[in-house]
């Protein structure tokens, strides 16, 4: 049996009180950056709200060193980062999507966690499980809620297949 953990964004210091104590019996901890910097006290956005890229590797340990046991996920908009098993960093950066497809972002944050699940469920390696969680997310921006893009996997990889090439980046 496996463990995994998800919170819920918020303000104040249940973070600090309920967090770090459960993460050393978690084997997968899926958490977004706002969480990440509530939990590890390591800066992932600036003042200017740009992601501090360079802070996820630090954040990442940090949350292995409270105890995560296999692999420690954050997600943010501008894409998924984790450490693995072997503490191996892995990423993958967001692409800009078209304009007008966003419908809305309840349950983007979930979706990934379900795609990244999958992907540990089916034994598959972290940088997989990133792509299956980036491609869940953007497919769930699709809809106006949190569940109404729902589909089977194969239409998910194959929507965000169709997204990232028509990309102008």
């Amino acid at each position: 049996m496996s463990t995994s953990i998800d919170v819920v964004s918020e303000t104040g210091d249940r973070f600090k009180r309920l967090v770090p104590p459960a993460l050393r019996y978690t084997d997968y901890c899926i958490i977004n950056e706002i969480e990440a910097e509530a939990v590890t006290d390591i800066p992932l956005r600036s003042s200017d709200r740009r992601l501090l890229v360079h802070n996820m590797h630090l954040a990442l340990t940090k949350l292995k060193d409270m105890g995560v046991s296999t692999w420690a996920v954050i997600h943010a908009p501008e894409g998924g980062f984790g450490l693995d098993e072997h503490d191996r960093y892995v990423q993958e950066l967001s692409f800009e999507l078209p304009k007008g497809y966003v419908k809305g972002k309840v349950g983007a944050g979930d979706a990934f966690c379900a795609g990244v699940l999958l992907a540990a469920h089916n034994n598959l390696d972290l940088a997989q499980a990133l792509h299956y969680g980036n491609a869940s997310g953007v497919c769930s921006l699709g809809q106006t809620g949190a569940t109404e893009n729902l589909r089977p996997l194969h239409e998910v990889i194959e929507l965000y297949s169709q997204l990232e090439k028509s990309n102008p980046q």
